[in-house]
Formats: structure tokens, C-alpha cells, sequence
């Protein structure tokens, strides 16, 4: 048991029930044992940040064809479809060319922006939950015996946060099941 690792997953905020905690959207940090544990069996799972951008681009794809189909009447239609597609194509050309974040999970470890933690290294992991009115925003806390404490956005994963954390607990779990049998 790390003294001081425990002291700073203290000192993060805590789920609170009361109702102003609810109201005022309260940050909180759920630890790892708070999730659950993926029943996918394969060797390895890779996250992908570009099907957020696919969902992104279909979002305003059905924003400009609602905004056409509003001004068809008038006069301003011409240039607002003209602006409405090169806004379009601007958005794609962006998402395309942004660099395509992953986070891959092994037996081994996982690997988040290109750093590689070993399960070994890995004293606790949890999530930064951060609810806002209209969303809620996750950060992936890794609490690392060589690396210390390291924040990572799981904004890019939106859709697939509740999985990544699953898996991650999936597999972490079954290197500890495999490394006490061994």
C-alpha cells in the first residue's frame, strides 16, 4: 500500500448524494474498484478517437441539411448553402487531418498517448467525473509506482468512456488472476 498515493485518491473529490451535489454538477472521482469488469475475451482492445469524429461530422451534417431545409424559401438560401458546405468541408478536412488518438489495452498494460503503463507499474487507476448542464466530461487518473500521478482526457472517447474503464479493469484483473497462478 502507497501512503502517499492513498493520501492524494483522498484528497480527490467524492460522490456526494445530497442534493446540492446534484445541482451544481460536483465534480467526483469514482476509483477503479467502482466500475465494473468487462466480460469481452480477446488478447487486445484499442480505443479509437476517430469514431467521435465520424459522429461529429454526421451531427453537423443533419445541422446544415435542418438549416438548408429552413431557408429554402428565402432569399439568403444561395449563400448560406454555399457557406453551410464550406463549413462542412472545412470540419473534414480538420477531423481528417487531426491526429487519431488511441488507447490499446493488453494482458501486459495499456498504452494512452503513446506511453506504455505495465499493470505491475499500475498502483490504482480511476475517473475524474466533471458533469457539466449539458454533458459530462471524464479524465482517466493512473496512479503509476514510476511515473506518478498522470491525467488523461477521455474527452476524444465520449461514447466509449464506460467501456475503456471497464476493459481496463477487465484486463488488470486478469493479469493479477494469471500472475498469482503463475
Amino acid at each position: 500500500m502507497n501512503i502517499d498515493f492513498e493520501k492524494q485518491i483522498e484528497n480527490l473529490p467524492k460522490k456526494g448524494n445530497s442534493i446540492k451535489d446534484k445541482l451544481f454538477n460536483k465534480d467526483y472521482f469514482l476509483r477503479s474498484t467502482e466500475f465494473g469488469a468487462s466480460t469481452i475475451d480477446k488478447e487486445e482492445i484499442i480505443f479509437d478517437s476517430k469514431k467521435s469524429n465520424n459522429r461529429t461530422l454526421i451531427i453537423i451534417g443533419l445541422a446544415i441539411v435542418f438549416i438548408c431545409f429552413r431557408f429554402k424559401g428565402s432569399d439568403n438560401f444561395i449563400p448560406i448553402l454555399i457557406f453551410s458546405g464550406i463549413g462542412m468541408i472545412a470540419n473534414i478536412i480538420y477531423l481528417k487531418l487531426r491526429k487519431n488518438k488511441l488507447i490499446k489495452i493488453n494482458l501486459s498494460g495499456f498504452e494512452i498517448e503513446n506511453i506504455k503503463f505495465e499493470w505491475d507499474d499500475i498502483y490504482d487507476f480511476g475517473a475524474l467525473v466533471k458533469p457539466t448542464r449539458h454533458i459530462t466530461y471524464y479524465e482517466l487518473i493512473i496512479f503509476s509506482k514510476s511515473k506518478g500521478k498522470k491525467v488523461y482526457s477521455l474527452y476524444n472517447y465520449q461514447s466509449d468512456k464506460d467501456d475503456i474503464l471497464k476493459n481496463l479493469n477487465y484486463f488488470k484483473k486478469k493479469f493479477e488472476t494469471n500472475k498469482n497462478i503463475s
